[in-house]
């Protein structure tokens, strides 16, 4: 199927886990995309393995904390692709688990500032482009966490939890311009992000302690969220689909 035959994307974090995910879903589904990330190098390398598939992909590097970075990632993609019919706004950060006494003003800052200003700074900076294109959606990668609270991971769950609620205040000032706003609430899954969720280091183990807290009893694939995307951002399936929070998460927050 190509679900997305003509359509371009600019995904933000996409240099590897979920959103590497994304981008190799909406290649395979017939989008242009750019590969955006903090990393240049991975953002690259993702981008070529990409095109080696058959896939139509560009990498830049991106900093969502800084708005300057960003406009420049818009620019590159309107200049490379052409337009931008979807912005997913991926890119985020773990935490180590940390009690209440311990968890500090600068983690809760630096979890802010890419967690959830950083969500709005990329919707900001896509803004102008998606209101120039056809059928125009924003999909932002949430958190579970955002809908079910987990002790120890203050300054992520509170960041996530202030992005879902950007997703759905966005979903409704837009509405008027028939721009759709959804977002993705994974449970945790196989990329690398899994280790800082685990303290720092992934002891032999400790993917199966995850997986079999969830009632699925298997961890989020890279291509599991993906394919949500991939839905979200169709013009045909999701036509009417906005401010949704869609949990990807094998029942976790059932």
């Amino acid at each position: 199927m190509e679900r997305l035959l003509g359509r371009t994307a600019f995904i933000t974090g996409a240099g590897s886990g979920f959103g590497a995910g994304i981008a190799k879903a909406f290649c395979q589904e017939g989008a242009s995309v750019v590969v955006a990330d903090l990393d240049a190098a991975a953002a690259h390398k993702m981008a070529d393995a990409l095109c080696a598939d058959g896939g139509t992909a560009f990498g830049v590097g991106v900093d969502i904390t800084n708005r300057d970075s960003l406009d420049a990632g818009i620019a590159f993609c309107r200049e490379n692709l052409g337009s931008l019919n979807t912005l997913v706004a991926n890119a985020g950060i773990g935490q180590r688990p940390v009690s209440i006494s311990d968890t500090t003003a600068n983690e809760l800052t630096r979890q802010f500032e890419t967690n959830s200003i950083g969500v709005v700074q990329s919707c900001q900076a896509a803004l102008a482009a998606l209101r120039d294109a056809q059928d125009p959606s924003i999909v932002i990668t949430v958190s579970g966490i955002a809908l079910v609270p987990r002790p120890q991971l203050y300054g992520y769950g509170m960041a996530k939890a202030a992005a879902a609620y950007f997703m759905k205040s966005l979903a409704l000032e837009l509405a008027p311009e028939r721009i759709r706003v959804n977002g993705l609430f994974p449970a945790v899954g196989q990329t690398p992000m899994l280790a800082e969720f685990a303290g720092g280091k992934l002891d032999e183990g400790d993917a199966a302690t995850f997986a079999d807290a969830l009632p699925l009893g298997r961890l989020i694939t890279p291509e599991d969220v993906g394919h949500a995307a991939v839905y979200l951002a169709s013009p045909k399936e999701a036509a009417t689909v906005t401010g949704c929070a869609l949990p990807v998460d094998s029942g976790r927050c059932i």
